[in-house]
């Protein structure tokens, strides 16, 4: 079954350099024919040199000759189901070799067939998988993306884009010399297929072998504040849990410990226990086994301490979001969650799909256009404050928007009045401390009348699958995480344009201009004008044909270059006192609100205390009228920082 074999046996020569193909280039390309899922397949360009571009951007009929380039096989059907599964390693971004060696291991422990080839001179592999039954490409951009947390080197853009994912073929030219080349039985991919489970199988082992998707960071939501050590929690004392949840934590993990986990946590969560409660918890609570140990076949093994650190921050951290967002009884269940989730997951998507298919929608500022990309950045937001929370309808003010677009708060402001156009509805107004209330416009809960065939089964098929809820999640937070810096925000920065074209450019592999000028709906002149200031800032570089960025921590040196560092937090600042303000006003206008209050001097002399809340009196002028801006001042000296800050 395995295909880690001894390199210099099958062409790869002592000096690093392949050795003559087996095949001519027209039985190489009989053999991309036979396995091709579709009728065509996607052809190399050259440049005005004549030089073979690392862009595939011409689709070529598999009945005409073989290209005089080189090409990449589709890995999805006509119907954009996956095929095959090609986990494509890159030299660039990690030990291409060693990852691919580690996934054939699991492969050959779940007993799924699969060929390793190297894919050319620079010593990358393709770690190939026929399918039995076609898989769906949310089970298999989740899967990528599992993967791709713990096999650094992998590029995930062919498993997560089956309109147009590909990849070179075995046999197939390299366009810098070689050819990829097998190291093993072609006839493992021709001949045998992976079952029907097997991405359900790999994906569940890769989360017990440590995998998961990145968090998405964003403001927490209302009742959610971090303790002294910087981590979430609930707002509120400790209390004990329940009985039945108390049991639970004690009591043995089942066959399913990672559930376990989930519910015990959330409990905790409503419970208002902190982090360092379940750290401490951990050590001995049988019903945290999942944090202690991996599940490898029928056995479980302990994790490394690192590695139970990485799963209880990220399960806690969910566990507090979804307290957060909703009213559970007093065991911490919800009977409901799972019905919800796949009602809310299934209304964003079709919000999504939409969203996508109008790239120029989002990227004009044409008066003409009622669109732009703040209406899709707080869009995006929207949708992920819906599925984090498992709620249709979600409370969201202008400052909480502002801080994870980027966007002022007047143009958060303007957006969602123009969404409310066609993509969302407002449900509730503001009332005091609380923000108003949005849902998805409507047409997107319905159930679609598109006969498209495809689109129906796959919606019908992973509706309710909550890793699909998980991988939306972590698409939209790397959306917004990749715009939402100084770099692109602030005044004399780079400017929105730029980091629009920044947030399409991938982190391995590269993209092309025709592909990014696609993706973002303007002309190839102004992508290649932005490109380059990109590049003279040191934000992205050239990689084959086309861009990649350079390491996320790059912006900070280019943001403190342009002197701009720091326009955000400051933002972020000032929005946290006009929250403290505004709470300030609010608990004010509730006791002026409140009857028979006693007020000093107002009364005979048993009405002298005063029963004002345990907070100095809101500043008022001459008139006596509110003084908001005095209150500013106040807060910024640290009036509320004695406790009142709380109700912020």
């Amino acid at each position: 079954m395995s295909t880690r074999a001894d390199a210099n046996q099958q062409g790869l020569l002592a000096d690093g350099t392949f050795g003559v193909s087996p095949y001519t280039r027209e039985e190489a390309w009989a053999i991309a024919s036979r396995l091709s899922p579709r009728d065509t397949i996607r052809v190399a360009a050259r440049d005005s040199s004549g030089e073979i571009l690392n862009q595939y951007d011409r689709l070529w009929d598999l009945d005409g000759p073989a290209p005089t380039t080189t090409w990449a096989m589709l890995l999805a059907d006509d119907d954009l189901r996956f095929r095959y599964l090609c986990f494509d390693f890159d030299n660039s971004n990690g030990p291409a070799a060693r990852d691919a060696d580690r996934l054939s291991y699991w492969l050959d422990e779940l007993n799924v067939p699969h060929l390793v080839c190297i894919s050319g001179p620079s010593g990358g592999r393709h770690l190939w998988v026929r399918l039995e039954a076609p898989a769906d490409a949310a089970a298999v951009k989740e899967l990528a993306h599992y993967a791709r947390s713990i096999l650094t080197s992998l590029d995930v853009q062919p498993l997560t884009n089956p309109a147009s994912g590909c990849v070179r073929p075995p046999y197939a030219p390299h366009r810098a010399g070689g050819y990829s080349n097998p190291l093993g039985n072609i006839g493992l991919l021709i001949d045998r297929e992976a079952g029907e489970h097997t991405i359900e199988q790999l994906t569940a082992l890769l989360v017990d072998l440590g995998a998961e998707l990145p968090p998405t960071e964003t403001t927490l939501p209302h009742g959610a504040i971090l303790d002294g050590a910087g981590n979430p929690r609930i707002r509120g004392p400790k209390r004990p849990l329940s009985a039945a949840m108390d049991a639970a934590l004690h009591g043995p993990a089942g066959a399913d410990a990672s559930h376990t986990l989930a519910r015990i946590l959330i409990a905790a969560a409503n419970s208002r226990w902190s982090y360092d409660d379940i750290v401490g918890a951990a050590a001995s609570a049988t019903g945290l086994e999942h944090a202690r140990t991996r599940r490898v076949g029928n056995d479980r093994v302990r994790r490394s301490p690192a590695s139970t650190e990485k799963v209880l921050r990220s399960a806690w951290h969910y566990a507090v979001r979804f307290v957060a967002s909703h009213p559970l009884n007093a065991t911490g269940d919800d009977p409901d969650y799972r019905t919800r989730v796949t009602s809310v997951t299934t209304t964003v998507q079709r919000a999504l799909e939409r969203a996508d298919s109008l790239p120029g929608l989002w990227a004009t500022r044409n008066g003409r256009v009622e669109g732009t990309h703040s209406q899709r950045a707080v869009l995006d937001a929207l949708c992920l404050y819906m599925l984090q929370s498992g709620r249709p309808v979600v409370e969201a003010d202008v400052r909480r928007l502002s801080a994870d677009t980027g966007y002022g708060r007047t143009t958060v402001s303007v957006a969602l009045t123009a969404l409310a156009r066609d993509w969302i509805e407002k449900v509730a107004e503001a009332e005091g401390v609380h923000a108003n209330k949005y849902r998805l416009h409507s047409r997107f809960s319905t159930e679609i009348s598109d006969p498209n065939r495809t689109q129906a089964r796959m919606r019908a098929e992973h509706a309710a699958s909550l890793p699909l809820q998980q991988t939306l999640v972590q698409a939209i937070g790397i959306r917004l995480r990749l715009l939402n810096h100084d770099v692109f925000t602030a005044p004399r920065s780079l400017g929105r344009a730029r980091g629009l074209l920044y947030m399409h450019i991938r982190e391995s592999g590269s993209v092309g201009v025709s592909e990014l000028s696609m993706q973002l709906g303007v002309s190839t002149s102004s992508v290649r004008r932005r490109l380059a200031r990109l590049v003279s800032s040191g934000l992205i570089e050239r990689a084959g044909g086309g861009w990649r960025r350079i390491a996320l921590s790059a912006r900070d040196f280019v943001a403190r270059s342009l002197n701009v560092d720091g326009h955000l937090a400051r933002r972020a600042r000032l929005y946290e006192l006009e929250r403290a303000r505004w709470a300030w006003w609010q608990a004010e206008v509730t006791w002026m609100e409140r009857k028979s209050k006693r007020r000093r001097g107002r009364r005979p002399s048993h009405f002298t205390e005063s029963d004002r809340p345990g907070y100095v009196a809101y500043p008022r002028g001459p008139s006596r009228r509110c003084d908001h801006r005095a209150a500013m001042e106040l807060v910024r000296a640290g009036i509320l920082d004695g406790g009142f800050a709380q109700v912020a």
